[in-house]
């Protein structure tokens, strides 16, 4: 017998149950698809870059080869012409220029999704399912697709470059980035999946789940009517049970006699109206504390400083609190955690890769010695690490 045990399939995230690239997804990352005017200026900045290379040629060896065209000259007054040296080394620097700007470009756009015009225009190429680098292969074929269509004058660049409105998806992806499984996003206006700092965090940020909230239990004395007086009010406890106190529907103590009849562990008493509490008591505020993204949880009772190793001398007073971080995005003394009411106040202590509050997808980022406020189910940011803050 063999036993065969199912290896988990390494598949990225955003993708839906069928394995296609989620756009929700890839929206709440911050990725926005690139603009279809700056998509078309990207273009043409790439074949202006490419008609200057042409240059040389033009200048130094096109005339030479008109007139041998045109039977001005003869194949051998072509080779033993004046111009003939200049113009064959025209010829070969556009050639060897040429060739150096398609290797760079397919280069670039493979490793960082960019070309000359993708790089004023504000653009990127990634991969549509990985939402990384495309990768040699795709952008060596999607090049081969424009040039093919090229071959047809004016309409095949054109129904090239409209592809990309008639996208039923409507993430702007023509027919050469469907056949190359690439997109093309804005930078500008959206998340740079190139940022690899960023992209981890709007990845975490994303995958997290929402901690559900402990559902209230309702006491005995809870009224089910708004505004209505409890019906039934625990007395004190004794030995024998419990001491209760029947109310009539008036919300006034019942007569004794009215009281139900008496059982084993219970004691009949005479109406007892309750005791007011003190003035001066007050509900106790609830402890704030940070879940991070590893599970732990860490209460912050006062003043806490965060840190891979912080510093208590820079917070006197501060309970210095040490977190694991094999990314080392975190500094030796990152942040100072103070608890407020309803949540708490995040001072960055001049860290390397910063703090930030994430409130409804919305992240502010913190200024270095300036209180930064987070209320409970807020995320708060330290480098690369995200932790919630909860009520404990």
């Amino acid at each position: 017998m063999i036993w065969e045990i199912d290896q988990p399939e390494d598949r990225p995230d955003g993708l839906d149950a069928a394995g296609r690239p989620d756009p929700a997804y890839a929206a709440a990352l911050g990725l926005i698809r690139a603009p279809f005017g700056r998509r078309s200026l990207a273009f043409v900045l790439d074949i202006l870059f490419w008609v200057v290379l042409q240059l040389p040629l033009w200048i130094g060896a096109v005339p030479l080869l008109l007139k041998l065209a045109t039977g001005t000259i003869s194949p051998y007054g072509l080779v033993n012409h004046p111009g003939f040296v200049l113009a064959a080394v025209m010829a070969a620097i556009t050639v060897a220029l040429s060739l150096a700007f398609l290797i760079v470009q397919w280069v670039l756009q493979a490793r960082r999704g960019l070309t000359i015009g993708k790089g004023f225009t504000g653009l990127r190429s990634i991969n549509v399912r990985t939402l990384e680098k495309p990768g040699a292969g795709p952008v060596l074929l999607r090049a081969l697709i424009v040039g093919i269509a090229g071959v047809i004058p004016v309409i095949g660049t054109a129904v090239i470059l409209a592809s990309p409105t008639f996208d039923p998806q409507e993430r702007g992806r023509g027919l050469h980035d469907r056949a190359a499984r690439m997109w093309l996003i804005d930078i500008r206006g959206g998340l740079n999946p190139y940022d690899e700092k960023r992209m981890r965090i709007a990845r975490k940020t994303v995958k997290a789940e929402p901690i559900p909230e402990r559902a209230e239990r309702p006491s005995l004395a809870t009224p089910t009517r708004p505004g209505a007086r409890p019906d039934y009010r625990p007395g004190n406890r004794i030995s024998a049970g419990v001491l209760g106190v029947n109310r009539a529907p008036d919300g006034s103590a019942a007569p004794a006699e009215d009281a139900p009849a008496t059982g084993p562990g219970v004691i009949d008493a005479a109406p007892v109206a309750p005791s007011p509490a003190p003035a001066s008591e007050t509900p106790p505020a609830a402890r704030i504390g940070l879940r991070f993204d590893t599970g732990e949880t860490v209460p912050v009772t006062g003043p806490l400083l965060i840190g891979r190793d912080p510093d208590p001398a820079s917070a006197p007073g501060a309970e210095p609190h040490r977190l694991l971080d094999e990314s080392r995005s975190l500094s030796k003394t990152h942040a100072l955690l103070t608890p407020t009411a309803g949540g708490l106040e995040v001072v960055d202590r001049g860290s390397t890769n910063g703090s930030a509050v994430v409130r409804a997808g919305v992240e502010t980022t913190a200024v270095a010695g300036v209180a930064l406020p987070a209320a409970v189910g807020d995320t708060v940011r330290l480098g690369d690490r995200l932790a919630e803050v909860v009520a404990l």
